[in-house]
């Protein structure tokens, strides 16, 4: 099996190469329209509720839930939804309402990232894999063509070399497309954090306020 060569590596990481590329647009897409708003959304629920206007507050969640896609849900309006029809909660309640909104969101953000850090970690050694079998042939076609001289061999070391850089031209944009997707979805959720903990204070002191009444 080892003599059959490097081509069946590199169609496989031309399948692979193709697959990453599908990944990083759909990735890419998801999260183009999961924050179309979103900015402009978190400014007027943090206005709203900031002035006392809990109606209008949960108007604008429900407005922006209802016109959202439901493939790609941002991690911020459910989760306001949630905490504004519960106001008189307590933060304990609150926090945990939140929470739940917030990781069932964040399934679809994960989505396909865990692939695409396996395409980039593995694609090198894939394409070294085929450099290895490529080198045995190699040296197995010069041991029955002994006549030919060492221009058997080093033919077929650099195409088995061929392998390896594919490898790495198909692991670096996965990589780095994995690295700038993750950094997105760790921002996503300190803006989801940063507004559930004004909300829940807000909140909350708005129930201690009338209860204090």
């Amino acid at each position: 099996m080892s003599l059959i060569g490097a081509e069946w590596v590199l169609y496989f990481l031309m399948l692979l190469s193709i697959f990453s590329v599908a990944l990083i647009f759909e990735r890419f897409s998801f999260y183009r329209k999961a924050s179309r708003g979103l900015k402009e959304f978190r400014g007027q629920i943090r206005t709203a509720i900031a002035s006392g206007k809990l109606t209008d507050a949960a108007r604008l969640a429900q407005s922006r839930n209802q016109e959202q896609p439901r493939s790609a849900p941002d991690l911020e309006t459910e989760m306001a939804l949630a905490l504004i029809s519960l106001p008189g909660s307590s933060t304990e309640i609150l926090g945990e309402v939140a929470q739940d909104a917030v990781i069932r969101a964040r399934m679809s953000w994960d989505k396909n990232l865990a692939l695409l850090a396996t395409i980039g970690s593995n694609a090198p050694f894939i394409g070294l894999f085929g450099t290895v079998l490529g080198i045995i042939k190699a040296f197995h076609d010069l041991s029955q063509q002994s006549a030919a001289g060492s221009q058997v061999v080093t033919s077929g070391i650099a195409e088995a070399l061929v392998a390896t850089a594919v490898g790495l031209m198909v692991a670096i944009p996965a990589v780095v497309s994995f690295n700038l997707f993750q950094r997105r979805v760790k921002s996503a959720i300190a803006e989801a954090e940063a507004l559930k903990s004004f909300l829940v204070g807000n909140l909350v002191n708005r129930a201690v306020f009338k209860a204090g009444k």
